[in-house]
């Protein structure tokens, strides 16, 4: 009889477990092809063809979104245009401010970086990597997963790269070139992990 009740009691144990399963659902989508655009618009920050382009000469240029979020993920298509294709561009997450946030980079030469800025100090996770999933001038879709401490970096739906860090438990989403380059951004979208109770 106490072996069947201990039985009873981890099967319980199993379906609450199964009702705790994460399940993401999409938050924000931002195709560029409507009138409805929370960006900035200017001179350095353009919607053409339905896409948002980015263009400075000589420095950094962000545009970014306050989307509070604790996990989840963070997609969005990237094209190069012109400029150096030693220039880095890609995207801001967990952001809280423009001098604090972690940053997953590419240049069009096929290399990649991820890292974070705290009170404008950068720190890279891991040094300006080569990878051959980065097609050149094309469109190529970076990805980003938070779960926790865990940040995973995708590039074209391949992994290449993790990390794990505690600095910015979330914050909102940013996109980021650097001077010289012309960029353009599409396609944007973000899903929030719940927990399913």
């Amino acid at each position: 009889m106490k072996k069947q009740r201990i039985l009873l009691l981890l099967v319980v144990l199993g379906i609450g477990m199964l009702k705790l399963a994460a399940q993401e659902s999409l938050v924000y989508r931002q195709t560029f092809d409507t009138s409805k655009v929370y960006w900035p618009v200017d001179d350095n920050f353009s919607i053409i063809g339905g896409e948002y382009v980015l263009y400075t000469e000589n420095q950094e240029l962000y545009a970014y979104l306050d989307l509070p979020s604790k996990d989840g993920t963070f997609q969005l298509g990237t094209r190069f245009i012109s400029g150096k294709d030693t220039a880095g561009y890609g995207l801001l997450f967990r952001l809280q401010d423009p001098y604090n946030f972690y940053f997953f980079f590419v240049v069009a030469q096929g290399y990649f970086l991820a890292g974070k800025a705290v009170d404008r100090q950068g720190t890279n996770f891991c040094p300006w990597t080569y990878t051959s999933v980065i097609k050149e001038q094309v469109e190529n879709t970076l990805k980003v997963t938070y779960e926790g401490e865990k940040l995973t970096f995708l590039i074209n739906n391949t992994e290449v790269f993790s990390h794990q860090d505690s600095s910015f438990e979330s914050g909102g989403i940013g996109l980021y070139i650097q001077g010289g380059v012309r960029v353009a951004f599409d396609n944007i979208l973000v899903w929030e992990t719940t927990e399913d109770t």
